[in-house]
């Protein structure tokens, strides 16, 4: 291990590029060819009084937190100076990307020194008004910031460039994808440590401040993917015959469980477990018993399923029960639920189902107003446990009221119609729709298509990778 040694002459001689070669050579050897470091440091048997084992970890460790602390002052100390000479001094352009390039490659567990290679080539596409060497140049710069990103995976801002990249590019759904990857992000670097230019690019006085300046930009993309998808869109509608458009619009039942067989089995169980109930039942909705030990049985009128509950589950109290509800519940039907009624099962002319759904616009406004959330599908299984959990906390509610009352319960009148309100309650808690979970999972496929759908048509793309997209980088 004497090159650990090594590598701390070295950083006490600033030399710190090479220490941090050194250092990776250090580490990056396997434990059955390191030396004892006692063989090369006399003291340090002394130092650290254990075996041979212990004190080769020992020097590993210390290693990786010289490293650390090297890659953090390089990045921190050495590369703003040189960013900010590169920035705003007067050098040809070509010297500028060269110098930029080598302490990119120097340095490349520097995020600052990633970013000023990519900032300073992203300069040089406003420059460019030929439609193919501005696609050109920002396919470039795509596969630098996808490298980077890969490599620093909680830095916010690279993910950011990264990014508006991809929009520039008219890449919406990747784009939307790291946006959203970014957010998730639970201990992100500071933005101080990575920002181009060093130290007034990101406003904030605190970590918190900074990471939230950063989140909000990126909630501001995602914003503008929406709208701009939303106008590309409407534009592909006026102009196209309605073979493209109809394609999103209505989506074919095997080509969603298809897409979701492949990401998600239980949403490609539940389309099929609608598909099944819709063609053997006629209808998309049903009530279903909240015993944990009937595992969410369905039922497709109340009585029935009253019945089963009374009987099944609490016998003892059936006969208050009818006295206090009678016909009240029995006629009860289950509600349409409207706003999901654009949603319908259907056959093209190949005689393949089709989910045929409403329109876009309401799915455009539900993305704007959370576009950090974006298109979410509560699962089925959730959906019926949470029905369930509910349906169970009322029925022991109707227990406690049967109990408290005398036997001429048409005595207590107020009660009763208390007791009334919870069956109804109950009732409309255990009612499941199941396009509650198809839509979302069909809007988010459908948003997904849609995305691509706009891609391919953006022929002329010299067009629409404007000066706008370009300034949505450095805004």
């Amino acid at each position: 291990m004497s090159g650990f040694l090594h590598a701390e002459a070295l950083a006490a001689d600033r030399r710190f590029s090479d220490a941090m070669l050194e250092l990776f050579r250090v580490t990056s050897i396997p434990e059955t060819k390191q030396d004892d470091p006692m063989v090369h440091h006399v003291a340090y048997d002394l130092l650290v009084a254990t075996n041979a084992k212990a004190r080769k970890d020992d020097a590993v460790y210390k290693a990786s937190v010289l490293m650390e602390d090297l890659a953090s002052r390089i990045n921190n100390e050495i590369v703003p100076p040189e960013v900010v000479k590169l920035l705003d001094g007067d050098a040809a352009v070509d010297q500028v990307q060269a110098r930029a390039k080598l302490l990119s490659e120097m340095y490349p567990y520097s995020v600052r020194a990633q970013l000023l290679r990519v900032h300073i080539d992203l300069e040089q596409v406003r420059a460019v008004d030929q439609a193919v060497r501005r696609k050109g140049l920002l396919r470039r710069i795509l596969a630098l910031t996808s490298h980077t990103a890969g490599n620093f995976e909680t830095s916010l801002l690279v993910a950011l460039f990264h990014a508006k990249v991809l929009f520039a590019l008219n890449q919406f759904d990747k784009s939307e994808s790291e946006c959203r990857r970014a957010l998730r992000i639970e201990e992100p670097t500071d933005p101080n440590f990575d920002d181009i230019p060093p130290a007034i690019s990101v406003p904030g006085a605190d970590y918190e401040s900074r990471v939230s300046s950063v989140k909000k930009q990126l909630r501001v993309l995602l914003k503008r993917i929406i709208v701009v998808a939303a106008v590309c869109w409407s534009s592909i509608k006026s102009t196209q015959d309605g073979e493209r458009v109809d394609m999103v619009i209505s989506v074919r039942v095997d080509t969603l469980q298809e897409h979701y067989a492949g990401i998600d089995q239980a949403a490609a169980k539940t389309i099929s477990d609608a598909l099944r109930f819709l063609k053997n039942q006629g209808s998309w909705s049903f009530l279903m018993c909240p015993n944990s030990r009937c595992h969410g049985k369905k039922f497709v009128d109340a009585k029935s399923l009253w019945q089963h509950t009374c009987s099944k589950h609490w016998d003892d109290l059936w006969e208050k029960l009818q006295s206090v509800i009678g016909q009240y519940i029995n006629g009860y039907a289950l509600k349409d639920d409207h706003s999901l009624n654009g949603i319908t099962l259907c056959q093209d002319s190949g005689q393949h189902d089709i989910f045929q759904l409403p329109g876009v616009q309401p799915m455009f406004e539900s993305l704007l107003l959370s576009p950090s959330i974006g298109i979410r599908a509560e699962p089925l299984a959730e959906m019926r446990q949470r029905k369930c959990r509910e349906g169970a906390e009322i029925l022991e509610d109707i227990k406690e009221k049967l109990k408290m009352l005398p036997d001429d319960a048409l005595s207590t009148e107020e009660s009763c119609f208390a007791i009334q309100d919870l069956c109804l309650k109950f009732l409309q808690t255990s009612a499941l729709d199941h396009r509650e979970a198809i839509l979302p999972l069909a809007r988010s496929f459908q948003w997904i298509q849609m995305k691509e759908s706009i891609s391919l048509s953006a022929k002329n793309l010299g067009r629409i990778i404007g000066h706008a997209n370009i300034d949505t980088i450095f805004e």
